[in-house]
């Protein structure tokens, strides 16, 4: 896709979040469970954010849309992870695979495996590859690093910006961003729906960055700028 193609897709994709509310169902870490409620609300969608238990991974199924933070998934893995899956494939719910350790906890590779068999639609980690298990992203986009991400797809690579430093003082930060990577999946393909929640997300932190006195005022601020930021400006933030 041309770079003005690209660039009006993923500010039409940003728009659609807002005007469509759509379902965003999180798997995330207890302490990142507020903040990325708050993101996704702030960004127009709605959001149901919970554990791993069957109960749980079942009503995944009747979102618009997922994420699946691996970390979590690793301390509290269930039966029901691998099924749930397969059937957002099968029924074609866009997915968002966060495979990030959680702190020094190693991921099984065979779980690894197991949930990248499923094509996540977005998989986010530090590299392309998770404990020796190398990263495989055919149908989908792949973003890689922490800050800085670096978002890959079908031939085509596309660096965001970090934002405002002020973010490492915030719990929750990256499951937020792939929480915005799957409500953006909601309306776009996989590589403009990454790059849209990444970049999102990090232009609203620089813009809360100047109306914050520390981190309690940051979050609120941030949240406050993801409602105003406009599907224009991101793609001018992308420069793309």
């Amino acid at each position: 896709m041309p770079r003005s193609g690209l660039a009006l897709t993923i500010g039409f994709a940003a728009e659609a979040v807002r005007e469509g509310s759509p379902l965003i169902h999180c798997v995330a870490p207890r302490a990142a469970t507020s903040f990325v409620a708050d993101v996704l609300h702030g960004a127009g969608a709605r959001s149901v954010v919970t554990g791993t238990s069957p109960d749980a991974l079942a009503a995944a199924l009747s979102a618009d849309a997922v994420m699946l933070d691996l970390g979590t998934i690793v301390s509290e893995w269930s039966d029901a992870v691998n099924p749930t899956a397969a059937q957002l494939r099968a029924s074609g719910t866009p997915w968002v695979l966060d495979a990030t350790p959680l702190g020094r906890e190693s991921l099984r590779p065979d779980r690894v495996r197991g949930l990248l068999g499923h094509r996540p639609s977005v998989v986010r980690a530090s590299g392309a590859e998770i404990d020796n298990v190398r990263i495989e992203y055919i149908d989908g986009a792949l973003a890689l690093g922490e800050a800085e991400i670096r978002v890959l797809a079908g031939g085509t690579e596309v660096a965001v910006l970090p934002g405002s430093e002020m973010l490492a003082q915030i719990p929750g930060v990256r499951a937020a961003v792939s929480a915005l990577m799957a409500a953006c999946a909601t309306a776009t393909g996989p590589l403009e729906a990454a790059l849209a929640g990444a970049a999102w997300l990090a232009l609203a932190a620089e813009r809360a960055e100047g109306n914050s006195k520390g981190p309690a005022s940051f979050r609120i601020a941030l949240v406050d700028s993801l409602w105003t930021v406009r599907g224009d400006e991101i793609a001018e933030y992308l420069d793309v």
